[in-house]
């Protein structure tokens, strides 16, 4: 069943509701053609779907209709919270279902721009082991859909370090490979030594210090294209007038 702010708390007590779900949207400029509470309005409407799908009983929070939105600001309507704001209301409301025994929540964000509650969640994780704080969406490795398989010293860091510094890696053995098991973000629910062997998310085996030059200088010649032209075209573009 969904309960929401509707019910009493009393009726949340009885049931033992123990799982809830939170709901990040924004107020900003959508264009001309939708208004500026379209990721509130979205956000709400999807947290309902999102509740009965999930089946059991869950606490839906009313949609957070706040978020960072500093990009939008030229336009007049747009709300924004600075992201170290939105970080301590995301820690506040958790803290306050842990607090009631809520043991998981569900966060769904509505709005790209609400970049900080990945990083929230994860230090969340972290600080309350008891809680289980989860995204609304990941890939589904059983079912086929796409893991990354190099996160964190596999073939390509490996490789890299090869070429720059090969007096500074040790032997490397077969046991040294853990590719990708689960989505990167189980990262924010649990460590490194939950998700690999030895830490390593890849296969350093695969390496090679010719790899690490290739990849050196791949990485570095788009960077300095990236560079020269994001300056030219972020100077050009604070010179024109929305319109």
């Amino acid at each position: 069943m969904v309960y929401t702010v509707e019910h009493t708390w009393k009726e949340l007590a009885d049931a033992g509701v123990d799982t809830a779900l939170v709901t990040v949207g924004a107020i900003e400029q959508h264009g001309h053609h939708m208004p500026l509470g379209t990721d509130w309005i979205i956000g709400d409407h999807m947290a309902r779907a999102l509740a009965e799908e999930l089946g059991g009983d869950v606490y839906l929070l009313p949609a957070l209709p706040f978020g960072t939105s500093r990009e939008h600001m030229a336009f007049p309507g747009t709300i924004t919270l600075r992201a170290a704001t939105l970080a301590a209301v995301l820690e506040d409301i958790v803290d306050s279902l842990r607090q009631h025994a809520f043991r998981t929540v569900i966060l769904l964000s509505t709005h790209g721009g609400n970049w900080i509650l990945k990083p929230a969640l994860r230090e969340l994780n972290y600080k309350w082991p008891e809680l289980k704080l989860l995204w609304a969406n990941g890939p589904l490795p059983e079912e086929g859909e796409t893991i990354p398989e190099d996160v964190h010293a596999g073939r390509g860091e490996t490789s890299t370090l090869l070429h720059f510094r090969p007096d500074l890696v040790r032997p490397i053995t077969d046991a040294m490979d853990s590719p990708g098991i689960v989505g990167q973000e189980f990262l924010d629910y649990v460590g490194f030594d939950k998700t690999t062997r030895v830490g390593a998310w890849g296969r350093p085996t695969e390496a090679t210090a010719e790899q690490g030059a290739e990849r050196t200088a791949r990485t570095t010649a788009h960077q300095a294209r990236y560079i020269r032209w994001a300056q030219e075209r972020v100077a050009a573009l604070k010179e024109q007038q929305n319109s």
